[in-house]
């Protein structure tokens, strides 16, 4: 039996998202380094210089990178 992912879902500590090529990434939300709008939607910074894009806003992103509300 399967689950569904949406785009945003926390799972304990990561926060699951499909990047630009679909691919399924499970971000730890102290990992990013930074985060910016784009016209497309939000790339994420990652250590060693790793970009994610995603086509969700920045405030939503943000959102989900909250740990205070978790």
């Amino acid at each position: 039996m399967g689950m569904e992912i949406e785009e945003g879902q926390r799972f304990g500590r990561f926060v699951l998202l499909r990047d630009l090529d679909g691919n399924l990434q499970a971000l730890s939300a102290t990992a990013v380094v930074a985060a910016c709008e784009t016209d497309t939607g939000t790339v994420l910074l990652l250590p060693g210089g790793r970009v994610v894009q995603v086509q969700q806003p920045l405030l939503e992103v943000l959102s989900w990178l909250d740990t205070r509300c978790r």
